[in-house]
C-alpha cells in the first residue's frame, strides 16, 4: 500500500462510514430517496470543480512561463526544477506561473494532472536557496502526482450530502425523521473535522514524496521555517509600503488602496500553499535573530509537548510544522532530516514539564467546557420537568463556573518580560489560561497588514515580533480604535500589559498599551466577561427565587 493511501485511508474510511450510516437511516426510517441529496451535492461540487481553476487564476494573477520540448522557457532555475520533478513524478509539465508577491508561497490547483497549475511567488524565489526551493517544488508536484485537488473535491461531497440530509429531514413532524436530522447534523460536523484530517494527511504525503525524491529532508524543513518567517517579514514590508503611500496624500492613498486590494487577494489564497499562515507566528518570532535549528525547534516544542498543540491542529488544513518535521524524521527515508531534529529537541524537555503541560491541559479543558456542561443539561431538565427553580440553579452554577473561567483567563498580575522570545519557552501557555505579562517594543504595523479596520497591533523588540490583540465587548469600539487611534502608535516605543496565550501562535491580548508620547488605550473585553458571569449569577438567583415562590 502506498504511503499516500495509508495516510489517507482512515479519513476516507471515516467519511464513507458516516455517509453510509446516515444514508441508511435516511432511506429506512425517513423513506426519502438518497439519490436527491447525492445528485444535488455532486452537481454543485462538480460546477465548483470546473470553475475553481479559472476563479483562482483571476484572484491570483501570475505571469505564465511557456514550455516546449519538455522544458520551460526561462533562465531561472525554478523552470528546470519543475520540469525535472514533473518527470520524476510521471506527470505532464504543469502550467507554471510566477506571482508578483513578496510573501513566500507556492501552491498547485487544477482539475487533473494534465491541466494542473503551479503558482510560485516572487518572495519564495527570493528567500529560499536552490536546495530549499527544489524541496518545495517537489512537495507541490507531489500534490499533482497524488491527484490531491481531485481527491479533496470528491471528499467534500460527503459533508454536503450529510448537510442536505439534515435540511430535508429537520422539517418533518415524524419522531424518526427528527432523530435522523440530529444524527445527520452531528455527522456533518464530524465530517468537517475528518475532511481537515484528510487535508493534513495529503500534506504529510506530499512531504514524504519531497523527501523521498530529493533525498534532502533538511532542505524541506529549513524551507518550511523560512516560509513562515518570510510571511512575517513580508507582512511588515507591506505595512511599511502602505504607510509610505498614505503619507503622500490623496493620490498616495489611492495607490495604497490598490496595493491593499492586491494584498488581500493574494492572502485569500495563502491557505492553499505549503504552509498555513496562522501557524507562522511562533517561527516568525524565533527566526528574527537568524535561522538556527536549535532555536527554532525550541520555539516549536510547545506544539509537541502541550496537548493544546494537537487540539488546535484539528481545526487546521495543514499539520503544524514541528509535526511535519517529526514525521519525516520517523519516516525511515534515506533523506530524513538530520540537522533539523525535533526528536533531539524534545529530548531536552523534562518529564516534570511534560506532566505539567498535560495536567494543565486537562484542567483548562474542564474549565473551558464546564459552564456549558452544567447549563445545558440542567436547563433542559428544568424545561422538561417544568421546574423553574432548577433553571435558576443551573444559571447560578454556570455563572460561578464562568467566573472561575475568567479568573483563569485573565489573572491580575503582570510580570515584566525582557524579550518576547522568552515567552516561546512557556510550555504551560494555552488558548484558555492567560499569563499576565508586560512587554516593551516598537509598534511596526497592524495585525492584518493594510486593513484600516484591523485594531490589532504588531510589536517588535530586539528578539522578534508578537501580535497584540485589541478586544472590546462592542465591535464598533474596536473599529473606532482601528480608524482613529492605531496610527498614533505606529513607529512608537510602547509598553503593553496583557495576557499571553498560544493559539497556536503566540499572542498577547491587551489590557492596556502606553506609547512613549503618553498615548494610552485600554481594552475592556476582560471586564465584560467578568460582568457577564456576575449577571448570569444574578439572573439565576432571581429565577430560582421566583421558582420557589410560585
Amino acid at each position: 500500500m502506498s504511503f499516500v493511501l495509508r495516510k489517507s485511508l482512515p479519513s476516507l474510511g471515516g467519511l464513507v462510514g458516516l455517509l453510509l450510516a446516515v444514508g441508511f437511516a435516511f432511506t429506512v426510517f425517513v423513506g426519502a430517496p438518497l439519490w436527491f441529496p447525492m445528485a444535488f451535492a455532486i452537481v454543485l461540487v462538480g460546477v465548483q470543480y470546473l470553475v475553481n481553476p479559472w476563479l483562482i487564476q483571476w484572484l491570483v494573477p501570475a505571469t505564465v512561463i511557456d514550455h516546449e520540448g519538455g522544458h520551460y522557457l526561462t533562465d531561472h532555475p525554478v523552470g528546470e526544477m519543475v520540469a525535472r520533478r514533473c518527470a520524476d513524478a510521471g506527470v505532464p509539465l504543469v502550467k507554471l506561473g510566477l506571482v508578483d508577491d513578496g510573501t513566500p508561497n507556492a501552491f498547485t490547483f487544477g482539475r487533473t494532472p494534465r491541466d494542473a497549475r503551479l503558482w510560485v511567488t516572487r518572495g519564495l524565489l527570493e528567500r529560499l536557496d536552490e536546495r530549499e526551493l527544489d524541496a518545495v517544488i517537489t512537495h507541490e508536484v507531489g500534490h499533482v502526482k497524488n491527484w490531491d485537488f481531485a481527491v479533496m473535491t470528491v471528499a467534500a461531497v460527503i459533508p454536503m450530502v450529510l448537510y442536505l440530509m439534515y435540511v430535508v429531514t429537520r422539517q418533518s413532524g415524524r419522531n424518526e425523521a427528527r432523530v435522523v436530522a440530529i444524527g445527520a447534523y452531528l455527522s456533518y460536523l464530524v465530517s468537517q473535522f475528518v475532511l481537515l484530517s484528510l487535508s493534513r494527511a495529503r500534506e504529510y504525503a506530499a512531504d514524504h514524496w519531497s523527501c523521498q525524491c530529493t533525498g534532502d529532508g533538511d532542505a524541506l524543513a529549513s524551507a518550511l521555517v523560512k516560509v513562515a518567517y518570510g510571511m512575517g517579514v513580508a507582512s511588515t514590508q507591506q505595512r511599511e509600503q502602505v504607510a509610505a503611500l498614505v503619507a503622500q496624500g490623496k493620490e498616495g492613498k489611492k495607490e495604497a488602496n490598490k496595493l491593499q486590494a492586491r494584498q488581500r487577494r493574494a492572502q485569500s489564497m495563502r491557505a492553499m500553499g505549503i504552509f498555513e499562515p496562522k501557524t507562522a507566528e511562533a517561527m516568525s518570532t524565533a527566526l528574527a535573530a537568524g535561522v538556527d535549528p536549535e532555536r527554532v525547534l525550541g520555539a516549536m516544542r510547545w506544539e509537541s509537548v502541550n496537548p493544546w498543540g494537537r487540539t488546535l491542529e484539528l481545526m487546521s488544513t495543514h499539520p503544524l510544522v514541528v509535526h511535519r518535521i517529526e514525521a519525516l524524521e520517523q519516516s525511515g527515508l534515506a533523506g530524513a532530516p538530520k540537522r533539523w531534529s525535533v526528536l533531539r529537541s524534545l529530548a531536552t524537555v523534562s518529564e516534570t514539564d511534560r506532566w505539567a503541560a498535560r495536567s494543565g491541559f486537562a484542567k483548562e479543558m474542564a474549565i473551558a467546557v464546564a459552564p456549558w456542561a452544567v447549563l445545558i443539561p440542567l436547563v433542559a431538565f428544568g424545561a422538561f420537568t417544568g421546574s423553574v427553580a432548577s433553571v435558576g440553579i443551573a444559571l447560578m452554577a454556570a455563572g460561578v463556573l464562568l467566573f472561575v473561567k475568567q479568573h483563569v483567563r485573565y489573572p491580575g498580575v503582570f510580570t515584566p518580560v525582557g524579550e518576547v522570545t522568552e515567552l516561546l519557552g512557556r510550555l504551560d501557555a494555552s488558548p484558555v489560561a492567560g499569563i499576565g505579562v508586560e512587554v516593551k517594543g516598537q509598534i511596526i504595523g497592524r495585525g492584518f497588514p493594510g486593513y484600516v479596520l484591523s485594531p490589532d497591533l504588531v510589536m517588535q523588540d530586539s528578539s522578534g515580533f508578537v501580535p497584540l490583540l485589541y478586544r472590546q465587548p462592542l465591535p464598533f469600539v474596536a473599529a473606532l480604535f482601528a480608524l482613529f487611534r492605531v496610527e498614533r502608535y505606529m513607529g512608537q516605543e510602547v509598553t503593553a500589559k496583557g495576557w499571553y496565550r498560544r493559539m497556536p501562535g503566540p499572542v498577547v491580548e491587551l489590557r492596556e498599551v502606553i506609547a512613549a508620547d503618553g498615548t494610552r488605550s485600554r481594552a475592556w473585553e476582560w471586564a465584560a466577561r467578568y460582568a457577564a458571569a456576575v449577571l448570569l449569577i444574578a439572573a439565576g438567583v432571581v429565577v430560582a427565587l421566583y421558582g420557589m415562590a410560585v
